[in-house]
């Protein structure tokens, strides 16, 4: 089963954020299928739509993996199921 979780973060701007992020989730086995950032007043901001099998990882293993690595780089990272964060942002 495939599943789609928002993963989110914040902090301080420096090289290779995305980077590093982004290579979290592949080792993963997970996949980005949207992203979007801005950097505003040396703040990093971003926003991912990532989606992974079930059969390959879990959400609490992502959720670890990505958290340990905004401990390391610096950046709050959150994850979210995709049915949360929609049902929390809708007008």
């Amino acid at each position: 089963m495939r599943t789609t979780v928002i993963v989110t973060a914040l902090g301080p701007d420096s090289h290779g954020l995305l980077a590093q992020v982004a290579t979290t989730i592949a080792e993963q086995d997970a996949n980005i299928d949207d992203v979007s950032q801005t950097v505003a007043n040396g703040m990093f901001t971003m926003i991912m739509f990532v989606s992974f099998d079930q059969s390959e990882t879990t959400m609490a293993q992502l959720k670890e993996a990505l958290e340990a690595t905004g401990e390391r780089i610096g950046l709050q990272i959150h994850v979210q199921h995709e049915n949360i964060f929609r049902f929390m942002h809708r007008v």
